[in-house]
């Protein structure tokens, strides 16, 4: 990549797109339409092309291709049943994929990146000053909080998100918000979540300690006080001193069901359809949302299964030679995080958030952080010496 496509500095577009991404959580209207948030995601776009006066380069050819499976896959079911929801789930995709290529140009600045994690850390603050000030949503008057969204899984997998972007950009606050962070998957009552949290700090805390052991930095004694602290609260949490409401995790539920473990996963993710019907995961069964089929009204809950069964096993395949091509370089220290969003996207993959692709998309500045950094090194002496 050359200097000029790295120096995004702070233009309109990079602006917006800031913009953008600190609205995001906000749902002023419907679920699954333009918010105010997503203005700022075109008028980026928008700019962003204007600026580009030489053509807005595009790295993502392979997602690209499919976009393009989904496009006609949804289409011709579209034109088989007259279901406007395919249409809307295309839209979703295209969507996403304007994230992609304005993300994948801002990235390459160290100093939007920086502005980008302020970014992260407002959106957590907010959502805690929210939850303080009883101002937040509750799923259909139950006990799982969903904040500004519309579903209180949408909520925790922000946070998770929000969260591992601070991580990959190595922020020296990260551990300060996984208190924020863990605070409100709580109220959020997300199994999945909750694990993927507990996922991301302790492969994270595994790693830090290692690498303090082996450069001298930490002792065994210390180690030894930290299991013990560790192993402490646990003792605490399960001798009831700490107490937790696990039945607001289902937990029991879906222990104790008279059914297998894998059939209560394929239940409670609706997934029945690709149970009955598996042939579709060679062509596709389309991704209409509520639109039933065969009896089942409810959705697919978004996970990798539904992801292969909406657009058929070679589409899938593409979609994760994508994800490989981003993630193929990664360093240990990031693995934590890319195993807490890929594991729990078993049970919630979140592919309509923006924030699942810009992860994604930041391997590869994680895994150049060093050329990057001499970069805008060299550019700040430039800058200096042509003051």
């Amino acid at each position: 990549m050359t200097r000029a496509e790295k120096d995004v500095s702070f233009s309109i577009s990079s602006v917006c797109f800031l913009i953008y991404f600190l609205l995001k959580p906000f749902y002023l209207f419907d679920s699954g339409t333009l918010q105010p948030g997503d203005f700022f995601l075109l008028v980026s776009f928008a700019f962003l092309i204007y600026e580009r006066k030489n053509g807005l380069k595009n790295d993502d050819y392979i997602f690209g291709a499919f976009l393009i499976c989904i496009i006609t896959i949804n289409f011709i079911y579209f034109l088989i049943f007259q279901a406007t929801d395919f249409i809307k789930s295309c839209l979703y995709y295209i969507f996403n994929y304007i994230v992609i290529l304005c993300f994948r140009h801002f990235m390459y600045s160290r100093k939007w990146l920086n502005a980008l994690g302020i970014v992260c850390k407002l959106n957590l603050l907010i959502q805690l000053a929210i939850f303080l000030l009883h101002k937040g949503k509750y799923w259909e008057g139950t006990f799982r909080y969903m904040g500004t969204y519309t579903d209180p899984n949408q909520l925790g997998f922000a946070i998770i998100s929000t969260l591992s972007i601070l991580f990959l950009l190595k922020d020296k606050w990260k551990y300060l918000f996984v208190l924020v962070a863990g605070l409100l998957i709580v109220q959020t009552s997300s199994s999945g979540m909750l694990i993927a949290l507990l996922i991301l700090v302790s492969l994270d805390g595994m790693i830090m300690l290692k690498r303090s052991m082996d450069n001298g930095g930490i002792t065994y004694t210390v180690l030894f006080l930290i299991i013990l602290g560790i192993g402490g609260v646990i003792a605490l949490i399960l001798l009831d001193v700490i107490h937790i409401d696990w039945d607001h995790f289902r937990v029991s539920d879906k222990l104790n069901s008279n059914k297998s473990v894998l059939q209560s996963f394929i239940n409670d993710r609706a997934l029945n359809v690709a149970q009955e019907h598996p042939e579709y995961f060679l062509f596709g069964y389309g991704e209409g949302f509520q639109f039933p089929r065969y009896g089942h009204s409810e959705e697919m809950h978004s996970t990798w299964i539904s992801l292969c069964y909406y657009y058929g096993v070679l589409p899938f395949c593409v979609l994760l030679a994508w994800i490989y091509s981003n993630i193929r370089h990664i360093k240990l220290e990031v693995v934590p995080i890319y195993c807490a969003i890929f594991l729990e996207a078993f049970t919630l993959v979140n592919h309509r958030q923006a924030s699942f692709w810009m992860i994604i998309l930041l391997a590869n500045v994680c895994c150049q952080s060093d050329s990057v950094n001499e970069y805008n090194d060299e550019l700040e002496i430039e800058e200096k010496k042509s003051a």
